[in-house]
Order: C-alpha cells, then structure tokens, then sequence
C-alpha cells in the first residue's frame, strides 16, 4: 500500500472511514469533491494517500482532481489515510465539529441537544410547572414563583445557553432585592427543574448548571416573638379584615404551631373535637396535634364550608390580608411563620418537654426544634432563684 510520506512536521497518519470522511466534506458548505479538491490543493490544506495510488505532485493538479473525484467509488467501504497534523489544523470549525460529533457517536457519548436548543428556560418552567409542581403540596406557591422566574430575563435564554456564568450573574441580582434564603430556594427550584429535564425528559444536558454556582449564605435564625399585648393587637387587627377567615386563620396558627400550608390544607375529617385532635399532614409527614381549649372552642364557632376545608382562603389572599393587619397591628417585621416560633416558645414554657414539643411542631431534630423556641436569659434567672 502507499503512503503519504512525513514532512518536517513529523506529521501521524491515522485511518479515518470512507463515510465520515465523505460526511464531513460535504458539511462544507454543501460543496462538491471537485471544488474541495480544487480549494485543497491551492490552500495545500490536506493530502489523502489511497489505496492503489499516490497523492499527485503539484505538476498534475488535473490528474489529483481527477482521482480524488472518483476516489469515494474506488475505495466505498474502504479506508483513507489522512494526513492528522494537517487536517486538524488547517480543517474548517464545521468540519472539525462534524468530526467531533462522529467520534461521540462512535464512542457512545453522542448526546441529542437539539431539544435544549430549541426550547428556552420559559417554556422548561411552564412544562414543570404543570407536569411536576401541580403535583405537590405547595402547587400553589411554587406556581407564583415560577410565574415570576418566567419573566426574568434568564428565562429568555435557551436552556443550553443558560450557563454557570449566566446563573451567578442572575443570583447576584436577586441577592439585591431579596434575601439570600429567599435566592437560596430559587436556586433549589432550579436545579430540581433541571434535574428533571435531564433524567426523566431527554434534555441532552451535560451537567446541571445549578450544581456549578455557590449557594448564598443563609439568613441568621429569626427569634421574634410577641408579648401578650402585641398578641392581642394582632388578633384585634385581623377582626378588621373584610375576610372573615383571617382571625381564625391567626388564632390556630397561635394556638397549635402550625405551619401555613398544613392549615390552609386542614379539612373537617381531620379534625376530632370530641377528642381535640386535629391531623395534619405537612412536609416532614403527617401528625395529630393537641389543640387547646381556645382553639377548640373556636373551631366549634366556624361555620362549615361546602369544599369541605376548615378555612377555605387562599395563601396569596391569607399573605396580603396579614401583611395588612400587622401593620395596623403596629408590630414590625412579624411574619405569618413568625406565628410558629411564638407558639413554640410559650408551649415550651407551658414546661412541655423536648419530645412532646417535637410530636407538637413536626420536627425531625432537635436542633430544628431549637432554632423556633427562644429561651430568655432572665426567666432563667427567675427559675435559678426559685431553686435556690
């Protein structure tokens, strides 16, 4: 067999198939073997030594054209020996890319990305959005916050343009107008979208891009909680609301610790007033809470809705109407979670201990625990004189 001789390069012959070479010439702007043959030989880009002949000189330019013209019927199934150094350097970026996708494909690693490049972020939350999101608990509230990462300018982005660069630069914007915790789950919604996307729709994605940027740091623990004036203030204030459920609403969540979603969620088959029970199925699974004498008494005054839940409100018109009554309230920066870590922290002076506390609020841990129930130095020392 001939071959191509090395030059002062020390140039590497490889073996390349008929067919990839073939596929990648006409990737070439669709141009024929002449016209290649013509532009190679002129550009001095790549010599192909053949089985049964030998690369012309440059005296028989008519000749070389020829034979590489005729040489796919030649040598069909065959092999070509090409010239690596020349043809890695001087090739075209389309053809060294068609390349790169034979050798994925021929090793096993080729992906299809042509989903992910033709769908942006916008149209991968809506799609999660309906198939996983209306699927949870929380639908309502993840369904918000997709709505508005849907009008970010992220989310015009391709899905396969939406890099580590692009994410961190969006993170940082949001770290100035909201907190790092609120970013944080943000980041988490994300990376559970992409996730997703990946291994159960196809996404030919190499990696998260979520998993590539840091976390923010997260908020200090909150430790508000409220004297008994501020207490009746609240409860004073959400009287005043057009809707009737919202003082309800405030009341359970002060009496039992329980968190938004489980109360909005309550229905009256969950609830036992013979026994003062009520079933309460949240994130960390469902439990029965006690519920006080002034909680049970209140529930007994409500009036029973057709739907069948205890408080038929919505969370976003449940948010605005708190957000309202604690500013009449004249209370500063109390949250409607903020109503669990001061029913917490009055259970746990009640003198209820930590496994009673746990069965109460849901708690896996006790260091969860911990960080809703606020221990004041002072009455310590109060308890500290007594005991002496």
């Amino acid at each position: 067999m001939s071959r191509v001789g090395t030059d002062g390069l020390g140039r590497i012959e490889w073996l390349v198939a008929v067919d990839c070479l073939m596929h990648t010439c006409f990737c070439h702007n669709g141009n024929s073997m002449q016209q290649i043959a013509d532009r190679d030989w002129q550009k001095q880009e790549m010599m192909v030594g053949a089985r049964g002949f030998e690369p012309p000189t440059p005296a028989s330019r008519t000749q070389y054209s020829t034979r590489l013209s005729y040489a796919p019927n030649l040598l069909k199934f065959k092999w070509l020996r090409v010239s690596k150094a020349r043809a890695i350097h001087h090739r075209s970026p389309r053809c060294q890319w068609a390349r790169q996708q034979e050798r994925l494909f021929d090793t096993g690693q080729w992906v299809d990305r042509s989903e992910a490049e033709q769908t942006t972020l916008k149209d991968l939350l809506k799609r999660y959005a309906k198939e996983i999101s209306s699927t949870k608990r929380g639908a309502e509230v993840e369904t918000i916050r997709i709505n508005a990462m849907c009008r970010t300018s992220l989310a015009m982005y391709a899905v396969t343009a939406v890099t580590g660069q692009k994410l961190a630069s969006w993170r940082d914007e949001r770290l100035a107008e909201v907190s790092g915790s609120t970013v944080t789950r943000e980041l988490q919604l994300l990376g559970h979208v992409f996730t997703v996307a990946i291994r159960e729709w196809g996404f030919g994605l190499y990696s998260n891009p979520v998993s590539l940027i840091r976390k923010p740091t997260p908020n200090k623990a909150r430790d508000r909680v409220l004297n008994g004036t501020q207490r009746q203030a609240l409860i004073a204030a959400c009287a005043q609301c057009q809707n009737p459920w919202i003082t309800p609403v405030v009341v359970f969540a002060l009496e039992t610790a329980a968190r938004r979603g489980e109360i909005l969620a309550l229905t009256w088959h969950d609830v036992d007033l013979e026994r003062k029970v009520a079933k309460a199925s949240g994130k960390t699974g469902g439990r029965t809470i006690p519920l006080s004498p002034a909680c049970a008494s209140m529930l007994r005054s409500l009036p029973r809705s057709l739907e069948g839940h205890v408080f038929p409100v919505t969370i976003e018109t449940l948010k605005q109407a708190y957000a309202r009554a604690v500013a009449r309230a004249g209370i500063q920066d109390f949250t409607f979670h903020d109503l669990r870590h001061d029913a917490l922290t009055r259970l746990a002076k009640l003198g209820l201990n930590i496994l009673e506390l746990r069965s109460i609020s849901g708690h896996t841990t006790a260091n969860m625990l911990q960080r809703y129930v606020s221990i004041d130095a002072g009455e310590l020392a109060v308890k500290l004189a007594h005991a002496s």
